[in-house]
């Protein structure tokens, strides 16, 4: 028991320290990547700035002469660079460095032609390309670029010592918490080891004795002694149980009477949760000191690896800031060569203007003589003096005849770098917390099958066999002490209907009468018995999570991946064309949902589960292959018919293996892993879009959903929710629509639930990404700000169902107050449009729909009960999903074309106005009733 705890516990530790190392070293790397494009973009621009005037005069930019000794300026600056090229819009090259090819790479032309501004970039297995755009007019088309193809080396060089150090620090984190955790767990499983031990020695060849543990009363032990007094009572009285039915089955088939001397056997089977407290008694001495070592080493890992970054991004940050001092210093000495004075220098100012716009941290450029003559930017000190003394300013010399005649000052605002390292820092921390999640439900699984799972499985067959059921044996896997005692109460089974069989056989017509009675009372038959299957949320909820997180890794940036795709319906507008694939997958949750039940009963959970995977797989694959927005919009929608079939058949896994009692906490349970898994899609999804790019995420999708897959079909025992499909009721399909004539549930749907619906898909899910995306945000921190929606529902979703018991709040008023949380949340965005104001709706929206998602739901469940007469929950709850989902798509849609039409903020405010009205609506046409109902209820 301990080896295998320790085992487990080392593994899961292992895990956790493998996923967290990959994602790190991503991250790293596309840091590391955008550091050195914003660098080469630098070269790329001055070199554009020398062709402006060529095509200031209307002449193409093939017309300069010496164009190639002026892309070869670029490298001077930076020998690493392996070309420079001047192109004409259609992408045919007119000057370069080296031999001239015809036409660049397809994928650097499409990023030029899909960039937002004048810099963009793009990079490949081999080479970086940073680009500058040079236009006549500032908003006009395209009249040529710069384009600077820079080597891999620095950044593999760079990833290579991030691996070592990441590898060297994981082995030895990995070492030591795995020695630790064996001493903890050795002290912590001493006395279930020794009560085990005691056990197993009073059990031999099958004997057990009644008394073989006595109970300990002390507060520490005596629930773990009790459990296995319980266990040892269980096995004593099975195998009295045992003795019984071979006494029974002989006598029946002699044609002796027999008489029973114990009650008959139970028509139900033992419930799992009856059975099942000896494991959960040891699963609490374990999984703390699992918890507590998987965070620590994770968090030491993530602080050796974030100093290890600092380190290595250095160097390129002060490579950055030598660059525009060498830039600067040259481009001012060419002029000075010219002829043109220094005080004649025109233009110089907003060239260094951009150039701080593509390296935020630098604040201030200058040329200095003793007296400024040209500036950039902000002074970081308000005394900063030309002179080059000052710590921490840099400065390169302007020479002119041999001789220093000015030289430039450089000024780094240490805030900004701070800044990005807290960027660094948060990604970091998102990173962690996923693999802690993660972790957490590969833990579970593991502790819950090899760890406990043979107590638990003998604790239950033997309590059925202690009532006289021996209908059931068990498949033994293993050779230790619990599989020993497990595979010996299970031959028992097996042998007892060996016997029952062939008495049967050989007995008379009035034996054979006798012996179906006996059979009957033991469970017996002459096929042998069945296979137990112990099933539990536990075994589904890492597929779940898994399917989860694999179905939402696009969300941060599946807006801006659909609008760099090809569009073969120009007559649409683009705003509208971008919501489409959202819109196809909501409405194929909304075509598909009804079915899912029926598809459950006549296939089960594994088998829908499995088939359900299979075109999503298929779907996540096409949408890495498509080139189309069409296609994209197409495998979208596929993708949403395998998610509404996978979840609500693990809902459904749920209802089967849960008990009454049970349902509602079960539930619960289910609703914070679906949401782990979507808030660990979103927050890794902009994390690997930013360092493998947006379409290889779909890839790293697609392996998900196949593990997610392989794991339902070996842990989800076959026959779960499947029924006889003659006996399944026919619903009336309209009855969901009839339930609209109550005037309290049409304000709820339509007043509460698709309002919150728009909030999450056009919203959250849609404008978001476009609006951060325009604020100039990068998929990663994108998917940063998205996650704190769904942290925050995570959070305030179980506090919202005690709230109304806490606070004697009524749930009209929980959806009312939702509402307008969510509505206020938006209108800062609307507003003044940023990263910060963006974060705040997130957690507001999240808070706000976290209040209205459960309240909603008990309020239609008390209104089917009381006021719509004739039509049940399932009735009421059908109505209620399928008009939030209708009208999400609805609202989706139009909420596009208004972005597209006036603006991402204008669509932002006319969402937060109908969340706000539609909770007025709800207040003063359904809200009062409900309230005045559930008052007179209690």
């Amino acid at each position: 028991m301990r080896f295998r705890s320790w085992i487990v516990t080392t593994l899961v530790i292992g895990i956790a320290l493998a996923v967290l190392s990959v994602l790190l070293v991503l991250q790293h790397n596309a840091l590391y990547s955008q550091l050195l494009r914003q660098r080469i973009a630098v070269i790329a621009q001055t070199t554009a700035e020398t062709f402006r005037p060529v095509l200031d005069l209307g002449l193409p930019i093939s017309m300069l002469r010496d164009g190639d000794s002026i892309v070869a300026r670029g490298m001077y600056i930076d020998p690493k660079i392996v070309a420079v090229h001047a192109i004409n819009p259609s992408g045919i090259v007119a000057h370069t460095t080296g031999t001239k090819p015809t036409t660049l790479p397809q994928d650097v032309l499409t990023a030029m032609r899909l960039a937002d501004g004048d810099f963009w970039g793009h990079e490949t297995a081999d080479t970086l390309y940073s680009g500058f755009s040079i236009r006549r007019a500032q908003d006009g088309p395209v009249s040529g670029a710069v384009i600077v193809e820079y080597p891999h080396e620095l950044l593999e060089t760079a990833s290579q010592d991030i691996v070592r150090i990441t590898l060297r620090s994981a082995l030895v984190i990995l070492i030591g918490t795995s020695t630790l955790a064996f001493i903890l767990i050795y002290l912590v499983l001493d006395r279930p080891r020794r009560r085990l031990a005691e056990l197993l020695s009073t059990y031999s060849h099958g004997k057990a004795v009644a008394s073989a543990v006595p109970p300990d009363r002390s507060p520490e032990h005596g629930a773990l002694d009790a459990e296995f007094s319980r266990l040892a009572r269980s096995l004593h009285d099975a195998e009295a149980a045992y003795d019984e039915a071979q006494r029974a089955i002989a006598a029946s088939a002699e044609g002796r009477p027999f008489s029973s001397q114990s009650p008959s056997a139970q028509t139900e089977e033992v419930s799992p949760e009856r059975t099942g407290r000896l494991k959960t008694l040891i699963l609490a001495r374990v999984l703390p000191i699992t918890i507590v070592l998987l965070i620590a080493s994770a968090m030491m890992l993530g602080t050796v690896l974030m100093r290890a970054v600092t380190r290595s991004v250095e160097p390129e940050l002060a490579a950055r800031t030598d660059l525009i001092g060498t830039v600067v210093s040259e481009n001012v000495q060419h002029a000075l060569d010219s002829g043109i004075g220094l005080d004649e220098i025109v233009g110089a100012d907003q060239f260094f203007g951009d150039m701080l716009k593509r390296l935020p941290e630098v604040a201030y450029i200058a040329i200095a003589t003793g007296r400024i003559v040209i500036e950039a930017g902000e002074r970081i000190d308000p005394y900063l003096a030309p002179p080059r003394e000052r710590r921490g300013v840099r400065s390169h010399p302007i020479l002119h005849d041999g001789k220093e005649i000015a030289y430039v000052v450089i000024d780094i605002d240490p805030r900004l770098i701070a800044q990005r390292f807290r960027d660094v820092l948060l990604d970091e921390t998102v990173i962690l917390l996923v693999t802690v999640l993660l972790a957490w439900e590969v833990m579970l699984l593991l502790t819950g099958r090899t760890l406990t799972g043979g107590l638990a499985r003998l604790q239950r067959l033997s309590a059925m066999q202690a009532a006289g059921d021996f209908s059931r044996r068990v498949s033994v896997v293993g050779q230790d002490s619990v599989q020993a005692i497990l595979s010996s109460v299970s031959n028992r089974a097996e042998t007892l209907h060996g016997a029952f069989a062939k008495a049967v056989e050989t007995a008379t017509a009035p034996g054979r009468a006798a012996l179906q009675s006996v059979g009957g009372r033991f469970g017996l038959s002459p096929g042998g018995p069945k296979l137990l299957e112990t099933s539990s949320f536990s075994d589904i909820r890492l597929a779940l999570f898994l399917f989860a997180a694999a179905d939402e890794l696009p969300l941060a940036f599946l807006p801006i991946y659909t609008r760099a795709a090809d569009n073969l319906w120009p007559w649409l507008n683009q705003s509208v064309l971008i919501s489409l694939p959202l819109a196809g997958y909501l409405l194929a949750i909304v075509i598909m949902s009804p079915y899912a039940r029926l598809l459950v009963e006549r296939f089960g959970v594994r088998g829908l589960f499995f088939a359900a995977a299979i075109p999503t797989l298929a779907a996540h694959i096409g949408l890495f292959a498509a080139s189309t927005a069409q296609e994209i919009i197409l495998w979208r929608a596929v993708t949403g018919f395998g998610y509404a079939l996978v979840t609500l058949a693990a809902q459904d896994y749920v209802l089967s293996v849960a008990t009454k009692a049970d349902r509602d906490r079960m539930l619960g349970i289910f609703s914070l892993v679906l949401f782990g898994g979507v808030f660990s899609g979103v927050a890794l999804g902009g994390v690997l879009a930013d360092r493998l790019g947006p379409s290889n995420v779909f890839l790293v999708s697609a392996a998900l959903i196949a593990a997610s897959a392989l794991l339902s079909w070996k842990l989800i025992a076959p026959d779960i929710g499947r029924i006889d499909m003659e006996k399944a009721a026919t619903s009336t399909r309209g009855a969901k629509w009839r339930v609209l004539a109550d005037g309290h549930l049409a304000a709820l749907i339509f007043g509460i639930a698709i309002p919150a619906a728009v909030v999450l898909q056009a919203f959250v899910s849609y404008l978001a990404a476009l609006t951060l995306n325009a604020q100039g945000a990068s998929a990663a921190e994108i998917g940063r700000i998205l996650m704190l929606y769904f942290v925050t529902v995570m959070v305030v979703s179980p506090l919202a169902g005690r709230l109304e018991g806490l606070l004697r709040m009524p749930g009209t008023v929980l959806c009312i107050l939702g509402a307008a949380l969510a509505g206020i949340s938006l209108l800062p965005i609307a507003a003044a449009p940023s990263q910060l104001t963006m974060a705040l709706a997130m957690i507001g929206t999240g808070a706000g729909g976290a209040l209205v998602r459960g309240t909603q739901v008990s309020l239609a469940l008390s209104l089917s009960e009381a006021k719509v007469t004739g039509l049940g929950p399932a009735t009421v709850l059908g109505a209620l999903r399928t008009g939030e989902r209708l009208g999400s798509v609805v609202g989706l849609i139009l909420v596009a074309w208004l972005s597209g039409a006036t603006g991402h903020a204008a669509a932002t405010l006319a969402i937060a106005v109908w969340t706000m009205a539609g909770g007025a609506l709800f207040a003063v046409m359904g809200g009062m009733n409900f309230l005045t109902s559930q008052r007179s209820d209690r």
